[in-house]
């Protein structure tokens, strides 16, 4: 295994690797190389150029460097590599979650409630650090390997170990629920909103109209992390 460094200041050194030795053993024993690069427009130009039947979404606007002006502050994408050629991506920014919803509730044409926003006051509460994450893709001949649930949860760390971040939340299909609570083990996902027209973001595709957002706190990440680690052998 290769940790590839190809970020202004995202730095996995001896510490990080020494807090999760599960993890990168598990990387280290599949010959799987880790890169962490600062790179939107490659990681644009990589997802967009795939064949639709291995990546059938809308590349996520939120990360595309033509449309959104702060990539270069605390973001990051991470590839998986196995010789050389890349088998799973993810990426992951600042958001306030304001804004984000705001954004997303306009461009989908969502109507917001009172109860909705209640739901989610955890998000709202201004002066936190809130890291949105998606463009989550596993090439055909490496899913089902839990290479993307892993994946995941290298960037859980980058984002808590590094970044000091408050929470990590994304949006997935309803259907993907016990998923990303039992799998990805964030901690809570509930209704965000049903699009009519589906094909929300890099999210899903046409069938999708139900998505939840979901989300882990630092702490709670911290208090899961034995659990986690026994993922990583079964």
């Amino acid at each position: 295994m290769a940790l590839i460094d190809n970020h202004k200041s995202v730095k996995i050194d001896k510490t990080f690797e020494d807090n999760h030795p599960e993890m990168f053993k598990f990387f280290n024993d599949r010959n799987i190389d880790v890169e962490v690069s600062d790179d939107f427009k490659g990681l644009k130009t990589f997802l967009t150029s795939l064949p639709k039947e291995d990546y059938p979404y809308n590349y996520d606007e939120f990360f595309d460097p033509d449309k959104t002006f702060n990539l270069e502050n605390k973001s990051f994408v991470l590839y998986l590599k196995k010789d050389g050629n890349i088998i799973s991506t993810y990426a992951a920014k600042d958001m306030d979650f304001t804004n984000f919803y705001n954004e997303f509730n306009e461009y989908w044409g969502v109507k917001s409630t009172e109860e909705k926003v209640n739901e989610l006051s955890f998000l709202f509460t201004p002066n936190k650090l809130n890291m949105y994450s998606s463009c989550q893709w596993v090439s055909k001949d490496h899913r089902g390997k839990k290479f993307g649930m892993i994946l995941d949860h290298l960037k859980k760390n980058i984002c808590f170990d590094i970044f000091n971040a408050t929470s990590n939340y994304a949006i997935h299909k309803e259907s993907l629920k016990d998923y990303h609570l039992n799998g990805l083990h964030y901690n809570v996902s509930i209704h965000l909103a049903t699009i009519p027209q589906g094909d929300v973001g890099g999210a899903g595709d046409k069938n999708d109209k139900i998505y939840n957002v979901c989300w882990i706190e630092r702490f709670d990440w911290f208090n899961k992390l034995n659990d986690v680690r026994k993922l990583y052998n079964k």
